[in-house]
């Protein structure tokens, strides 16, 4: 199992409000990868997190909805919006 924090997102748009628009992750160690091999890795049990504003460290779940493409989205926490929309993007 590897551990992987999570930096930067690139989306599909120009703004968005929904993380099934972030297309790929760039990592700590700079590696890009698409939200699809994001996706595979955490259903085979790596890890992705980032960090927020206060230091806390925050997990990363795959999402597998009905009829759509999976995506990848903060686990819940204190705030409705999800934290990865904060990350700047590349």
């Amino acid at each position: 199992m590897s551990v992987s924090k999570i930096t930067h997102i690139r989306l599909s748009g120009e703004s968005s409000e929904l993380t099934d628009k972030i297309t790929h992750v760039k990592l700590s160690d700079d590696t890009v990868e698409t939200v699809a091999q994001v996706v595979l890795y955490i259903d085979k049990e790596n890890k992705y997190y980032y960090v927020d504003a206060s230091g806390a460290r925050i997990e990363v779940e795959s999402v597998h909805p009905t009829g759509k493409l999976p995506y990848i989205r903060t686990k819940l926490n204190a705030t409705t919006k999800d934290n990865l929309l904060n990350l700047p993007t590349f």
